[in-house]
């Protein structure tokens, strides 16, 4: 089963390639937010700056 990483909190996937395992998804969230870290905070799609510790990421199944 392939993986999707959901950003819940924008309500779009993180990326958009599917990720072989969910492991794999859950590595590419910790680099998500360590990339908004650098910059002090996450900007979502409304406009409001959240702290990237803050930004809710799911690994789902993938569709076929």
């Amino acid at each position: 089963t392939m993986f999707i990483l959901w950003n819940d909190t924008d309500g779009i996937p993180a990326w958009p390639e599917p990720f072989k395992t969910e492991r794999d998804a859950l590595k590419f969230a910790r680099a998500f937010r360590a990339r908004y870290a650098q910059q002090g905070y996450y900007l979502t799609a409304d406009g409001q700056r959240l702290d990237p510790k803050e930004v809710i990421l799911v690994p789902r199944p993938a569709e076929p």
